[in-house]
């Protein structure tokens, strides 16, 4: 991160302006190979080997702060993705952290896209990737970035505590002036306290109009409830943390099943992420840890993943079966702002997940990676 000084002038104003601004950011890539295969009763699907190079969320950004009174001063930030490869998602400008707001003696408020605190619950998952074979994908799937309002409390005795909520008509735009349909409004809460080398984050997601509940004689549409931890220790060169959440009606078991699939889907022909019987919600649990230690510039580490079955939150069917994963890697710093990274990742499915209306079996991922970092 470095300070620049802009100057902007034009020459149809009758004035110059100044202003200074941080500029900084990261470039970001991976070069990923890696396989997937699907075993059931009806023998095993396996896909091709792939091997891409992935732009792992380069981004850029700006920010400053206006000083307003002693105790009070006004702060931004726009940052949005910078793909190396041009993808489009990295097209629209502020798509990433942007916000608008007041910082004083009583915290921080902003407004813009931004981080809810499930969102910055990642620090167990040091790994750059695009597969979820090779970081903690799942455990940080239900984190967003949307349209909110966020207040940051001061630290009291090293806690501190925050609240984000993302409104109705936000999240539903096509519907602001009718309101006929269910409200998807966003509301989370976390608290965090920092020690000597020692940090917790508790955090607790409520997603209003999630999934639908077909239990009794009235459909009714309800919200996710999302709770999660972190805690870890990260000084004198070791690292150790670990994690967990739960997350009821965050997604239907098909899309859970996806993110163990890397978009390799079929098998006997029939797609076992677009199953009928796998459109229910789901609840869920999982678990990681995550143990590091610097040697000089190197910086070996190693990541354990578990996750319980997949049950539908209605039926109570176990639909995705438990899943294993162990991410294997190390980190070297050419300088405080050049890394590169080398890693493997392996992930298990159980043997119970159902697969197809007839066919239960198991999935596996593996992959290994390459990748480079330079942050500015």
């Amino acid at each position: 991160m470095k300070k620049i000084l802009i100057t902007l002038t034009a020459a149809a104003l009758p004035f110059a302006a100044s202003a200074e601004v941080v500029l900084y950011g990261q470039v970001k890539s991976t070069i990923t190979s890696g396989q997937v295969k699907i075993k059931g009763s009806e023998g095993t699907e396996k896909s091709a080997t792939a091997t891409r190079i992935n732009d792992n969320t380069s981004r850029i950004g700006f920010k400053g702060n206006e000083k307003l009174s002693d105790d009070l001063k006004a702060i931004w930030q726009v940052e949005q993705r910078t793909s190396i490869l041009g993808e489009s998602n990295s097209q629209r400008f502020g798509n990433r952290d942007s916000f608008i707001g007041l910082e004083g003696k009583f915290g921080k408020v902003r407004v813009g896209n931004m981080n809810n605190m499930l969102n910055e619950m990642d620090t167990i998952d040091p790994w750059l990737y695009k597969t979820n074979a090779m970081g903690l994908g799942i455990n940080t799937r239900t984190g967003v970035r949307t349209t909110s309002v966020r207040y940051d409390s001061p630290s009291f005795g090293g806690f501190k505590f925050n609240a984000s909520y993302a409104p109705r008509d936000n999240r539903n735009p096509d519907d602001k002036y009718k309101h006929e349909q269910p409200s998807k409004a966003q509301y989370t809460a976390g608290l965090t306290y920092e020690n000597s080398g020692f940090t917790t984050n508790l955090a607790y997601g409520h997603y209003k109009g999630a999934y639908t509940d077909n239990n009794g004689k009235v459909k009714k549409v309800k919200a996710a409830q999302i709770a999660k931890i972190e805690s870890y220790y990260d000084k004198d060169n070791l690292f150790v943390g670990v994690g967990a959440q739960y997350a009821k009606g965050h997604e239907s078991a098909n899309k859970y099943l996806g993110y163990f699939t890397d978009d390799f889907n079929t098998y006997k022909g029939a797609d076992i992420t677009a199953d009928a019987g796998k459109n229910e919600a789901v609840k869920v649990a999982d678990a990681a840890v995550t143990v590091g230690y610097t040697f000089g510039n190197l910086t070996p580490r190693l990541t354990y993943a578990h996750g319980w079955a997949a049950k539908g939150v209605n039926s109570g069917e176990k639909l995705v079966d438990k899943f294993d994963q162990v991410v294997v890697g190390a980190n070297y710093k050419f300088s405080k702002r050049t890394s590169m990274l080398a890693h493997a990742g392996y992930m298990k499915l159980g043997s119970k997940t159902r697969l197809t209306p007839t066919q239960t079996g198991s999935v596996e991922q593996k992959a290994v990676s390459l990748g480079m970092v330079h942050k500015f």
